[in-house]
């Protein structure tokens, strides 16, 4: 009998152990600051984050309650192809901009929060390296228009 308690124990302690170490990950993740970068298009200048890792452009601007008109969030990928956005757990209308690996914007479109289960998900009808998330102002952007400020990605 001693023996089943001692390997109960040890299975309950490191059972413990595992969850505590989730849990520190979880909240170190939530405090997490992305780097920022400024971009440009055409008049405006925009102060974004940079998600670089699959795990940051998961999460890209979910459960934000706000986002100041000059802000938003830049998701890098390794390469360009079909990367797609969905609105699931992000409180506020959203501008998304898909951009190719010239900087130039391939398609944009207004999102508004997800309400449905499961949540849609969009994509640009051509291969992009980008996807820059605004706050859903009145940007006067348009397919064709030039991102500045990419170069170093």
């Amino acid at each position: 009998m001693s023996h089943w308690y001692s390997f109960s124990t040890k299975f309950k302690n490191r059972a413990l152990a595992a969850l505590f170490f989730l849990f520190i990950s979880s909240i170190s993740y939530a405090f997490v600051t992305l780097d920022t970068i400024e971009v440009r298009l055409g008049q405006t200048t925009y102060q974004v984050e940079l998600a670089l890792t699959p795990v940051q452009r998961r999460k890209g601007l979910m459960h934000r309650e706000q986002l100041a008109s000059n802000a938003g969030m830049l998701l890098v990928y390794p390469k360009s192809g079909d990367h797609r956005v969905w609105m699931k757990n992000v409180r506020i209308p959203l501008r998304v901009l898909w951009i190719d690996d010239r900087f130039k914007v391939i398609h944009v479109m207004r999102l508004e929060p997800c309400q449905l289960s499961p949540c849609p998900v969009f994509s640009a009808p051509v291969p992009a390296r980008y996807i820059l998330e605004l706050s859903d102002d009145n940007h006067d952007v348009e397919p064709g228009d030039i991102v500045e400020g990419l170069n170093g990605l």
